[in-house]
């Protein structure tokens, strides 16, 4: 791989030496390929590259914008907040996903443009989950242990199975947080927190069991999605 610096930024290309007398530039999923006779020293290669700056400028900027087109793959839902998810395809090695405002950007390697990426995407998107849980959670966790006085021997964020968003062991003084709880917003989270926190002292939901739910967060029918 070689680079020419231009007042136009940097065009990176590679060259391909071949055993005939024509040379010629290709413009090929954003990848600029110079095919040079063997005999072609750098500095003639690089005068070429420099006459047809403006054409593989142009080239590549038509590919950019194509490919800068996203797929609409839906939404979900991050702190009780609607986000959009927006595929792009770019010449990258591993997928990626970010987090810009009311969207989500995830960038696929062109080479998933013919496959099936339901199950990438999904992945994808509880990694996403999962980091924003373990920052929420803490917080929240630390809210409540301050409102109740008391808290939990270890606290965990993990998938819990029936979809279930918050559990607790009572034996072991432990809860458990899905990663799925960040779909709801914040006071949701904290009731949840709330309720496991008041299973350490009640197991069922027992007449005291809501009384100590009604105490800290009075409000509290207004979160209930367990």
């Amino acid at each position: 791989m070689s680079i020419f610096k231009n007042n136009s930024g940097v065009i990176q290309y590679s060259i391909n030496k071949e055993f005939g007398s024509n040379c010629y530039i290709a413009v090929d999923s954003g990848e600029v390929v110079v095919n040079a006779p063997w005999y072609f020293s750098r500095k003639q290669i690089q005068s070429i590259i420099e006459e047809k700056r403006n054409w593989i400028i142009e080239k590549l900027k038509e590919y950019q914008e194509k490919n800068n087109a996203y797929t609409d793959k839906g939404s979900i839902s991050i702190l009780g907040v609607t986000h959009k998810i927006c595929l792009y395809y770019k010449n990258i090695k591993t997928p990626t996903i970010n987090l810009v405002n009311h969207s989500i950007e995830i960038f696929f390697p062109n080479k998933y443009k013919k496959m099936d990426t339901a199950q990438i995407l999904n992945i994808l998107i509880e990694k996403l989950y999962a980091k924003i849980a373990e920052q929420e959670i803490e917080q929240i966790m630390e809210k409540v242990r301050l409102m109740v006085g008391f808290a939990p021997e270890n606290y965990f964020i993990k998938k819990i199975e029936n979809n279930m968003l918050g559990t607790c062991i009572t034996e072991k003084q432990e809860i458990i947080i899905s990663p799925d709880i960040v779909k709801y917003d914040r006071k949701t989270i904290e009731y949840i927190v709330l309720h496991q926190f008041c299973h350490l002292k009640y197991k069922i939901h027992s007449k005291g069991f809501w009384q100590m739910i009604e105490k800290y967060m009075p409000e509290y029918k207004r979160y209930t999605v367990l």
